[in-house]
């Protein structure tokens, strides 16, 4: 139990010092950076147009499904 929680300390203590070893960065590294990030051509998805009555027609006839089911149920029960 003791060496379980020596080997534990050991890393919550070294883990901070991995993480900090490779933290170093060239001025020239941001520069590239922002430079490719600058040319980009991306263009963020935009959203298609809904022109149709699908959605209407699908909202409408679900709802409808349960006021058949809940029509059925309550007819069932009585």
């Amino acid at each position: 139990m003791r060496t379980l929680l020596s080997t534990a300390l050991v890393m919550a203590l070294s883990a901070p010092a991995f993480a900090c070893i490779n933290d170093s960065e060239l001025v020239s590294h941001e520069r590239e950076f922002r430079s490719q990030y600058q040319e980009s051509q991306y263009q963020p998805p935009q959203p298609e147009q809904v022109s149709s009555a699908r959605p209407y027609v699908f909202g409408g006839s679900g709802l409808l499904m349960t006021l058949v089911g809940a029509g059925l149920m309550l007819r069932i029960r009585s």
